[in-house]
Order: C-alpha cells, then structure tokens, then sequence
C-alpha cells in the first residue's frame, strides 16, 4: 500500500483522519457563523449589553459575558469577570446613547470600537471612547473585554464649574461686607 509506513496502524490513522474532518467541519461553522450577516447581531449583542448593565441586570450580564472577560475601566482600574460581576450594579438607572460604531471581523473574534454618552436624569455625566472584544463560541457571541477611554467632560461642565464660581465670589463679597458693616458699627 503506497503511502503508508510499515507497520503504521490504520485505527489510529481512521482516528487522526476523524479529528482532522470534525476540526474542519468546526471551523466552517465556525466561519459560516462568522461569515453571516453578524454586524446587525453583534450590535444587538452590544445594546444587550450595554442595557445589563444600564439597568443592573446581573443575569443577563452573566450571560452575555465571556468566563475569561476583562476590562480597563475609564478610570484606569483593571477588572476580571468575577471583579467586574461583583460590584456589577453600580451604574443601574444610568441611560446611554452609542455613536461612531466600527466592527471589525477576524474569524470568531469581533472588534467594536465607538463612542458611548451616558446619562442620569437625562443629565450627561460620562462620554467615552472604548474598544470591546467579542468571541464565537459554543454559547454565542460573549463580551470578552472592554477598554474605555474618558473623553472630556460633558460641555455643559464649563458652566457648573462657572455658576460655583460666581456663588463663592458672592459669598465671599458678602462675608467681606459683613466685617466691614460690623467694624463701622465700633
């Protein structure tokens, strides 16, 4: 029999050539999953997530997010999954507004980047710029990592920072005049 070694047990062989032919027939699923129309899905899975969290939704995030999920928060800190679950909550009741969405598709791995506004009250108070990582699995698309990057104030900020400001300088004009009114009273 050509091709074959001497001695080579052809089990073994039927065995590798199975491995081989369900590898493949996984990766074709896989890129059959990856190949759809996955951008209306992903930013499905994205607003999904984003609602979880908005609205304190521990299950469903638990869900959504990958076992091995990292994030670097805007401001700076690095969470696991099971950091992140245990003090998920934090921002229920917040509002957001997505903008700026890219994805990019590398087989089973999805690249979102954009620009995320979040609200209390319909008050700004956070904008960030943030990249997420999505894998394909056996479960789906999960949320495996986030990064967030703050991009300024809201620019209504300017003008808080300025009414404060105009308070103190009242109400120091106004200490000053009482001193002044109680020393003439002498």
């Amino acid at each position: 029999m050509a091709g074959r070694m001497a001695g080579e047990d052809i089990s073994l062989n039927k065995h590798n050539n199975m491995k081989l032919i369900i590898g493949l027939i996984f990766t074709c699923i896989g890129y059959t999953v990856a190949g759809q129309d996955t951008t209306a899905l992903l930013l499905s899975k994205e607003r999904e997530m984003f609602s979880a969290v908005c609205n304190g939704d521990k299950p469903a995030a638990e869900k959504l997010f990958a076992p091995d999920y990292v994030t670097i928060n805007a401001d700076g800190r690095m969470q696991s999954r099971v950091e992140t679950m245990n003090e998920f909550g934090k921002f229920k009741g917040s509002t957001f507004r997505l903008s700026d969405q890219q994805i990019r598709r590398y087989g089973l791995t999805a690249i979102i980047t954009g620009k995320a506004q979040f609200y209390i009250k319909s008050i700004q108070v956070a904008a960030v710029h943030y990249t997420e990582i999505w894998v394909a699995g056996a479960n789906g698309w999960q949320f495996a990592g986030w990064q967030g990057t703050m991009t300024g104030g809201p620019s209504w900020y300017p003008i808080i920072g300025t009414a404060v400001l105009v308070v103190l300088i009242f109400a120091v004009w106004n200490w000053i005049r009482k001193k002044i009114a109680g020393k003439k009273s002498l």
